[in-house]
């Protein structure tokens, strides 16, 4: 990165065009992927004689399962660029930026992999080889472990801003329930990925409850202010 010293005072706007760019490539690369496996799904079907309804079935799997990181993405995406409007912490908030586009453009290569193995099982029942079982448990688990990073790292940048000089009471307050609805989306991420894990329960399900949870006001941490 380029010294404050050399390019003279800075805010955190500078970086939303950036991440509107970085954030838009993630997402297109989810869109990118859905007809490679589409198409695989289809010669699976072909290759061993499985029915339209099967065809169907694992198709609409693929495309809720889009929707779903498509969403909490988006989620994702919102929660940054709001924090980023007005951030004192700039260099804090220099650092975390690129970790947070980095570790977000690691969601779709993962997310690929759980629709290749989801494909694989789906098709090929007890059939197929225990690897196939052992890789989409891994792939899903990669996919829950960085959105909970994700959400904790904005959890924790919110929580940083909350308490800087300077800030208004009204900015504490918004601040204050972006800390903790990032930090219950991370723990409600980390809940799901244990019980789909100890249920083995099949993808798309699990991360369209997270979807979900994205559309509502969703803060195990509000009673702290009530008591406050």
């Amino acid at each position: 990165m380029i010294p404050a010293r050399i390019t003279g005072h800075s805010t955190g706007e500078n970086w939303i065009g950036l991440i509107d760019a970085t954030y838009g490539i993630i997402l297109t690369l989810l869109v990118i992927e859905l007809p490679v496996i589409i198409l695989d799904n289809i010669k699976e079907c072909h290759d061993h004689s499985h029915s339209f309804s099967e065809l169907s079935i694992g198709i609409a799997a693929l495309l809720l399962g889009y929707f779903a990181v498509f969403t909490i993405l988006y989620d994702i995406w919102s929660y940054h660029k709001t924090l980023l409007r007005d951030a004192i912490q700039l260099k804090l908030f220099a650092i975390s930026t690129g970790w947070l586009m980095f570790i977000a453009s690691l969601v779709p290569p993962f997310y690929y992999l759980v629709n290749h193995f989801s494909v694989k099982l789906l098709l090929h029942y007890a059939s197929y080889p225990a690897l196939a079982e052992e890789g989409l448990i891994r792939s899903h688990t990669a996919v829950y472990i960085l959105i909970a990073l994700l959400y904790w790292i904005l959890a924790f940048l919110a929580r940083k801003e909350q308490f800087q000089r300077g800030q208004s009471t009204e900015k504490r307050t918004e601040l204050f329930r972006i800390t903790g609805t990032a930090m219950s989306k991370c723990i409600l991420t980390l809940l799901i990925m244990v019980i789909a894990n100890t249920w083995k329960i099949s993808p798309p399900i699990p991360t369209l409850l997270l979807a979900i949870s994205t559309y509502f006001y969703f803060n195990l941490f509000e009673f702290s202010r009530q008591k406050a």
